[in-house]
């Protein structure tokens, strides 16, 4: 272990715009000025507010609420999403929520409803409070007819914040949000915030979308406005920190017996996988129940958990992951954290302690680099960027992303038998560099699928060909243009978390990279155990179109996802040889290097050891899974 420390850090401040000066505001700093002129007197669309954690751009919010008709704000997850709207109801500012529990039915009746309650809340509330899933699916035509589409008219004004958490597929999905909005409000105003922005989304509304973006940064000023306090940092080259849990779990048994109010969190874990903050909860249930009493756990695994609410849970320790990057808004003096994969997921963990009072930060899995002296908060942020890998998205990914998306929305379209407007062309391929490759493309898939023989009728290719095979497989991973985030196999499970069963859904997939089934319950509720690390997983998957060649699915995701790669390029290169196959290969090969084959495709059945999982997926709705002991 090394120890070194990262000083405090101030921003700029000048006299507060009139606006800002309204609510309260003895002084601010500056980039909260810049933003009120964009607002009021700015010509470019798009603002990108480049702003570190805990720097006040939800200050900002306020003033474009309070001047435009109606402004949509838009939250990478419904944990944030419940946060904020208690920020703005404490400060008078009335909200609506829209997200999936607001939403009921299928078809038409969700199309209605989703019109419907813009109708309803549009003159009662000063803003809607939302996710971009929701968004997605009425782009990707998820909601029945066009009338979908007539949600983007009602919003003047558009704020996604944290907007660096979305990977490349999500992102695709966003900036063909960003474009219709664009497109549909004469005078827009799209706000784009984050404490590490990825600057090729920004450069892609630039060079490909056409809009003029105004980018606003914080500036540093060591006689300004403190918003960080000194750190002082203990580096772990070993990776997980439940390696460690009985010395770090005595730590925090200390910490508790050393305070008399337990009501305000100030240590955070954050896990590098649920499954590690799982089993640390379990631990610390069985090994420190001192320590238990007080910590609250909050990882996707609680996301669905009933039981699991933080807003009906007093505690002064949070267990949590990636989830907990960003939001936090605790004064955590105590952080302990796994070094995550990327530069910007690094600087949003580390940027959740140190911000109303000095902290110890404890990071497990950070190497030497440069980093190590004692340097002021910026220069850490630097050495960071430099040492670990970028979050940069490629261009040409993103290109093919977003013109597969738009080029995917009108051919659903087209597939209904309920027509559309087909203005809606224009908002999907207008500004758009590769949507009419990808058109293309996507209608010889469909047309080759048409010479697949079904029972003695007229085609080209046998249900067993290998070409037959690739097309409905290369077909069904279209699916994952659907919605935002691609496809994942949701299931009904009970986990072992401490004093309790935790019963929620979770990625099925995931599950059993980790647990073993030990029983099912009414309903198909899978109940998990620990797996046992002394036998050897047998987790298999079967694919649709593949059925025949089981898929290893006790690896990585990583591994699982490198082992696809390399069985999809090798049919292609097959199908290549075939000359009656009009398909472009070229364009094929393609499609698979852009999208990740795991968030693609839902397996038609998994096998385990002891159980066999059959998966229906296509009933219009979730997959439905129906799970039989294995007959051996």
């Amino acid at each position: 272990m090394t120890e070194f420390e990262v000083a405090g850090a101030s921003l700029a401040t000048e006299t507060p715009e009139p606006a800002l000066e309204d609510r309260g505001f003895e002084y601010a700093r500056a980039f909260q000025n810049r933003v009120i002129e964009w607002i009021h007197d700015g010509t470019d669309p798009v603002s990108v507010v480049r702003a570190p954690t805990g720097g006040g751009k939800t200050a900002t919010f306020y003033e474009l609420i309070d001047s435009r008709d109606m402004t949509l704000l838009v939250y990478p997850t419904n944990a944030l999403l419940r946060q904020q709207r208690e920020r703005f109801e404490d400060d008078d500012v009335d909200v609506a929520v829209l997200n999936a529990n607001t939403l009921e039915g299928h078809g038409h009746e969700r199309t209605e409803q989703l019109i419907g309650f813009v109708n309803s809340y549009a003159a009662d509330y000063d803003a809607i409070l939302t996710n971009p899933d929701i968004l997605q699916a009425a782009i990707q035509d998820m909601y029945v007819g066009s009338d979908p589409m007539r949600f983007f008219n009602w919003f003047d004004a558009i704020v996604y914040d944290e907007f660096h958490f979305y990977d490349a597929l999500s992102a695709s999905g966003l900036l063909l949000q960003i474009k219709i909005i664009a497109e549909r409000q004469s005078d827009p105003k799209i706000l784009l915030a984050s404490a590490t922005p990825n600057d090729e989304f920004v450069e892609f509304l630039r060079e490909q979308v056409g809009l003029t973006v105004r980018d606003i940064g914080a500036d540093y000023d060591p006689d300004g406005d403190q918003f960080r306090h000194r750190m002082v940092v203990r580096r772990h080259e070993d990776r997980k920190i439940f390696d460690y849990r009985d010395e770090i779990a005595a730590e925090l048994e200390a910490k508790v017996e050393a305070v008399d109010d337990y009501d305000d969190p100030e240590v955070v874990l954050v896990f590098n996988s649920a499954k590690d903050s799982n089993d640390f909860h379990d631990f610390l249930y069985h090994e420190y129940p001192t320590v238990f009493e007080h910590t609250a756990k909050d990882n996707g695994f609680d996301t669905n958990d009933e039981g699991a609410d933080l807003n009906d849970t007093e505690f002064y320790i949070l267990n949590t992951t990636s989830k907990g990057e960003v939001g936090l808004d605790y004064d955590v003096t105590t952080l302990y954290m796994e070094k995550p994969f990327t530069a910007s997921a690094f600087l949003q963990r580390f940027g959740r302690a140190g911000r109303q009072s000095e902290a110890t930060v404890d990071i497990y899995g950070l190497g030497q680099g440069p980093w190590g002296e004692n340097v002021d908060f910026p220069s850490f942020a630097e050495q960071i960027y430099e040492g670990l890998d970028s979050t940069q998205m490629n261009q040409k990914r993103l290109a093919d992303l977003v013109g597969f998306r738009a080029a995917y929305a009108i051919m659903k379209r087209e597939e209904d038998s309920y027509g559309f407007n087909q203005e809606l062309r224009e908002d999907f391929k207008s500004n758009i560099d590769r949507y009419e490759k990808w058109y293309r493309f996507i209608r010889a898939v469909n047309a080759e699928c048409g010479e697949i023989k079904d029972g003695f009728g007229p085609g080209k290719y046998s249900q067993n060909d290998p070409e037959a095979k690739l097309l409905e497989f290369t077909r069904e991973c279209f699916k994952t243009f659907q919605g935002l985030r691609g496809r994942s196999l949701s299931a009904s499970i009970k986990y072992p978390r401490g004093d309790r069963l935790g019963v929620t859904t979770y990625d099925l997939s995931t599950t059993l990279r980790n647990y073993d089934i030990v029983d099912v319950g009414d309903d198909d509720i899978l109940v998990l155990g620990p797996a046992d690390d002394t036998i050897l997983s047998t987790v298999t998957a079967r694919l649709p179109a593949y059925e025949t060649e089981p898929t290893q699915y006790d690896q990585t995701r990583g591994e699982i996802e490198e082992q696809l790669q390399t069985k999809i390029h090798r049919h292609i290169d097959q199908a290549e040889l075939n000359n009656e196959f009009e398909v472009s290969t070229e364009l094929l090969h393609r499609l698979f290097r852009i999208i990740d084959i795991v968030d693609a495709i839902i397996p038609s059945r998994i096998t385990t050891s002891e159980y066999d999982i059959e998966i229906d997926d296509n009933s219009g709705g979730p997959p439905a899974i129906n799970v039989q002991p294995r007959q051996i």
